[in-house]
């Protein structure tokens, strides 16, 4: 539904705001052919891939890096699972792998395609044949296994090149010393700015000072949410006017949610609603932003007796530090159009996510159960009467 985020990707590293002296830097690396191996690090959705992708086509040139999706079988040999199919990303110069997809078989994807990188013994190593491994969520290689890629690079140096993508370096401590670090800094608020601004530019959008530093200020230095925010305030009401509701571009994704819940509060249906709710966490929109939300539509146009169970229902997240306090009076929750200022915080670290994503699941099932006893007894006094 939304699609400035990915439109208005950076593709090459002269187009990079956020961070930009670091493409600067890299882009100085590429001209002067200093080929090497790399870290990213930087935390979750700070652009290590988008970069990485740049890096490559700056390298090899744009029209050499036409990236398709397969899925590539991992042989498991000696364990009780013969293989694994993994989802790659690959083109004539570079394959990528998430080793969030390797259900614990990190070793036996890793050795694999270092493996398929070794060179014939005739190959005469250039730089329009160098091929690149790219691999995400590096954090999860063990110290045993990073020993193992140390001791493969250092046996088979050549032309072709590891980037790994993590949360910090000191993850691979056993090879950082073999690599270029390059650290990414979530967007500051005047990136943001410039990034919405430009976007305004493009789509030729009149966006006032006064709505961008909003929008910038929701996002929790999130660039990927500020932008759909963006998007989403403009379609639900362009031209933008002084007090002007920000939107998060969630809410229908969450009033769905609320429907769904209300159509079939089933155990098939929870199942369901978990995978889009932890899809929104992950997107780092804030847990109680989904919470407060969800509570308003399913309180909506319900009598004061329902509204009040769901207030009883919700009451656990009010002891629940991490979610902060639901509050049932909150005159801007009565909205439809929920503005999120004031409910954005500093964005939860994982545990903190986790333990919010638990306590939305609690209220879920107990408002099923509730629900489901409320059609019950309503069937009951039909037939009674």
């Amino acid at each position: 539904m939304y699609v400035w985020a990915d439109k208005y990707r950076p593709s090459v590293l002269g187009e990079f705001i956020c961070n930009k002296a670091v493409a600067d830097n890299l882009h100085r690396m590429v001209t002067e052919r200093q080929c090497s191996h790399f870290i990213f690090e930087g935390a979750q959705a700070v652009g290590k891939r988008s970069m990485v992708l740049a890096l490559l086509r700056d390298a090899f040139g744009p029209d050499e890096l036409k990236i398709e999706e397969q899925t590539k079988r991992i042989e498991l040999k000696g364990e009780i699972v013969k293989h694994i199919d993994l989802k790659v990303r690959i083109s004539d110069h570079h394959v990528e792998v998430n080793l969030a997809d390797s259900h614990g078989y990190e070793k036996y994807v890793i050795t694999t395609l270092l493996n398929e990188s070794l060179p014939p013994p005739d190959f005469i190593c250039t730089h329009a044949n160098c091929k690149v491994i790219v691999v995400h969520d590096a954090d999860r290689i063990s110290s045993d296994l990073q020993h193992y890629i140390g001791w493969f690079l250092g046996r088979y140096a050549g032309c072709n090149k590891i980037i790994f993508c993590c949360s910090s370096s000191k993850n691979l401590e056993a090879v950082e010393h073999l690599c270029k670090v390059i650290t990414l800094k979530p967007p500051s608020f005047d990136e943001i700015i410039k990034v919405l601004e430009f976007i305004a530019t493009q789509e030729g959008i009149d966006l006032p000072d006064g709505i961008a530093s909003r929008i910038a200020a929701s996002a929790s230095n999130n660039l990927r949410q500020a932008i759909r925010s963006f998007e989403a305030t403009w379609t639900a009401n362009y031209s933008f006017t002084k007090d002007q509701p920000i939107l998060t571009g969630w809410e229908e994704e969450i009033n769905n949610v609320a429907k769904k819940i209300m159509e079939e509060p089933s155990p098939k249906q929870l199942y369901l609603i978990r995978g889009k709710i932890r899809k929104m966490i992950e997107h780092n929109v804030s847990p109680y932003f989904i919470f407060c939300h969800l509570v308003t539509e399913l309180k909506r146009d319900r009598d004061e007796d329902f509204q009040n169970s769901i207030d009883e229902l919700a009451s656990d997240l009010n002891r629940t530090e991490q979610c902060k306090e639901y509050k049932s009076q909150d005159t801007a929750l009565v909205k439809r159009a929920i503005n999120i200022e004031g409910f954005s915080v500093e964005g939860p670290d994982q545990g903190e996510a986790i333990q919010c994503f638990i306590k939305i699941e609690e209220f879920t099932v107990r408002f099923m159960s509730f629900y489901r006893s409320l059609i019950a007894k309503n069937s009951i006094r039909g037939g009674v009467s």
